[in-house]
C-alpha cells in the first residue's frame, strides 16, 4: 500500500504524519519520578564512596597512617549510614 504525504509533512516512526519541524509531545517526568531518580543517584554515589573509602582505609592501615585511617573510617561510616538512609527511603 503506497501513501502520499501532504506537502510539508514527514512520516513519523509510528507511521503517522506530522508537519515538518514539529516533534511529538514529550511527556515531562513527574516530580515523583525525579525524586526517585535522585534517591537512586544518592544511593549509588554513597555506596561507591563507601567502597572507595574501604580501599583507602586498607591502604592507610598498611602504611600505618593512624590519624588518616581514623578520619577515613569516620567518613566511611558516614557514607555507609547515608547508603542505609537511601535504602530506607525507598
Amino acid at each position: 500500500m503506497t501513501s502520499t504525504l501532504a506537502p510539508g509533512t514527514s512520516p513519523d516512526p509510528d507511521g503517522s504524519t506530522a508537519p515538518e519541524g514539529s516533534e511529538a509531545p514529550v511527556e515531562s517526568p513527574t516530580i515523583e519520578t525525579c525524586r526517585a531518580q535522585h534517591r537512586q543517584l544518592q544511593l549509588e554515589v554513597s555506596r561507591y564512596i563507601e567502597l572507595l573509602l574501604g580501599e583507602l582505609s586498607t591502604m592507610a592501615k598498611a602504611a600505618e597512617l593512624r590519624h588518616l585511617l581514623h578520619f577515613i573510617e569516620l567518613t566511611r561510616q558516614e557514607a555507609g549510614d547515608q547508603t542505609r538512609r537511601c535504602r530506607i527511603d525507598r
